[in-house]
C-alpha cells in the first residue's frame, strides 16, 4: 500500500482523536470561579419543601428520599432545589434513597462514603448504575450510619468538585 492510500487513514485517526479530546474536555467541565460548594441562598442545609422545614419522608420516617439532578450548571455539580452540593439530613439508622438524575453533558455517579468516611471501601454506597451518561436516571440506596456526624459522598468522576455531606442527627 503505498503512502498516499495510507493517509486517509491518518486523517480519519486524527479526526476522530480530535473528537474524543472535544468530548473529555467538555464531559471533564471546570471549576467554576464562586466555588462549587455554595448555594444561591439558605445556608446550604437541603431542607426539601415540607413543614417546618423539615425533610420529608417518603415511608412515615423509616426511609429518607431525596432526588438531586446531576449536571454543569456551576461547575459539576448535584443540584436539590436550587441548592448545590447540600448537605443531606437523615436520621441515624434511617433507610436513604437517593434519586439521581443526569440532565448534563458529562457522566456523573454518586458515592457514599460510608461510616469509616473513606472512599473504596466496602461500606461505601454506589449508584446503580454506577457510571450515569447524560440523560440517565440513578439510584443510591443505604442504611445511615448509627452514630450521628457528618458523612461525605462525591461523584468518582469528579471529586473536587461534585461533594457534599449527609448529616446524621438523632
Amino acid at each position: 500500500m503505498t503512502l498516499a492510500r495510507k493517509r486517509p487513514y491518518l486523517v480519519v485517526l486524527i479526526v476522530l482523536l480530535a473528537a474524543f479530546m472535544a468530548v473529555a474536555v467538555t464531559a471533564c467541565g471546570g471549576d467554576d470561579d464562586e466555588g462549587s460548594t455554595t448555594t444561591p441562598t439558605g445556608n446550604g442545609i437541603a431542607t426539601p419543601t415540607g413543614t417546618g422545614g423539615e425533610t420529608p419522608s417518603t415511608n412515615g420516617g423509616d426511609e429518607e428520599t431525596f432526588t438531586l439532578l446531576m449536571n454543569e450548571s456551576r461547575g459539576n455539580v448535584f443540584v436539590l432545589e436550587g441548592q448545590y452540593n447540600p448537605t443531606l439530613k437523615v436520621e441515624k439508622g434511617q433507610k436513604v434513597t437517593v434519586n439521581l438524575d443526569n440532565d448534563g453533558s458529562a457522566i456523573h455517579n454518586m458515592r457514599f462514603s460510608g461510616e469509616d468516611k473513606k472512599y473504596n471501601t466496602k461500606d461505601d454506597a454506589v449508584s446503580k448504575p454506577d457510571i450515569v451518561s447524560p440523560g440517565q436516571k440513578a439510584v443510591m440506596t443505604f442504611t445511615a450510619p448509627s452514630k450521628p456526624g457528618k458523612y461525605v459522598y462525591q461523584c468518582d468522576f469528579h471529586p473536587t468538585d461534585m461533594r457534599g455531606e449527609f448529616e446524621v442527627i438523632g
